[in-house]
């Protein structure tokens, strides 16, 4: 069976409790930590591949991953750093902010050096977000990783996944995402995110744009929040998925489950060049980000392939 090798941040979501949000439950998550669980729970094969720390929040990381079923062969611990944090604000409607403490975090101190030659095979999947390319030694980890991911054969995925409070200013971050577009086989980003990166306001102009920017890309993923999800290909086709119907607790992880579902159908199928070969894909991450959007957290939200095969 083929792998996913899911690469940056692990940290902790300190998400608000109580009436007055006054309290905060410190929740597992980082966004390929939870790519890397909702393959795993799902039944795939889930690997995370960075840096933790030995204080008690990274292990309490170590301990949930663990109990998603993701693999840690590629984990390392460090004791000369912290944890990252981040801060969760909801709205009245379930929708997230973050804030970040992260100044030389373990996350951020993965080594291009510690990254195994051996970790790839033809098949595979390297997932990684932006959060991890600021200009730290996780961003040349990346570029390590995904240069031994591309001379094996192995599947990239990068989700935009924006932070622009991470990076100096928007230009860095964005100059950034765009260095980094080409590399990738599969694409997600929000609607917000295309048109940061783009420019463009009208949905479609903005996908064609993105995909020219991201040249060797087959398809962009494009989740809309309420507004569902479309899928554009490099032949300008489109099809779109309604979000599911459902009460919404907390959409943090939703947008980690929806591409990390979709990566689950690929690995157990094909990765397609036309948006119409996606339309059950589509339909399986709708049905998995409803029952995240239900639960509070992240990686605890993830489903198990029982619980969106019983509501598909």
């Amino acid at each position: 069976m083929n792998k996913l090798i899911s690469m940056g941040e692990c940290l902790i979501d300190m998400i608000p409790e109580g009436a007055d949000g006054a309290r905060y439950l410190a929740k597992a998550g980082g966004a390929p930590a939870n790519v890397a669980a909702c393959v795993s729970k799902l039944g795939g094969k889930g690997y995370y591949l960075g840096k933790l720390s030995t204080d008690g929040f990274s292990d309490m990381l170590y301990d949930k991953m663990r109990a998603s079923s993701v693999l840690l062969d590629y984990v390392l611990r460090d004791d000369r750093y912290m944890t990252a944090l981040a801060v969760v604000t909801l709205s009245k409607g379930g929708d997230r902010s973050f804030s970040f403490y992260r100044s030389n975090t373990a996350d951020l101190m993965l080594d291009e050096n510690e990254i195994p030659k051996d970790v790839f095979d033809e098949g595979d999947v390297l997932h990684f977000c932006s959060v991890s390319l600021v200009e730290a030694p996780v961003k040349h980890a990346h570029e390590r990783a995904i240069a031994l991911a591309r001379s094996r054969g192995a599947l990239i995925s990068f989700d935009v996944n924006l932070r622009l409070g991470l990076y100096p200013d928007a230009e860095a971050c964005k100059n950034t995402v765009i260095e980094f577009l080409p590399y990738a086989d599969v694409i997600k980003a929000t609607d917000d995110e295309t048109e940061f990166l783009t420019g463009e306001s009208d949905e479609r102009a903005g996908a064609t744009k993105l995909l020219k920017i991201a040249k060797n890309a087959r398809v962009l993923f494009m989740t809309k929040g309420a507004k569902g999800a479309s899928i554009y290909d490099r032949q300008g086709g489109k099809i779109c998925e309604d979000a599911a119907d459902v009460t919404v607790a907390d959409t943090t992880g939703a947008g980690d489950c929806f591409i990390g579902s979709i990566l689950y159908k690929i690995m157990n199928g094909r990765l397609f060049d036309h948006a119409a070969d996606y339309k059950d894909y589509l339909h399986f991450a709708s049905v998995a980000c409803g029952v995240v959007c239900e639960r509070r957290g992240a990686m605890d939200a993830m489903p198990t392939l029982a619980e969106v095969e019983k509501r598909l």
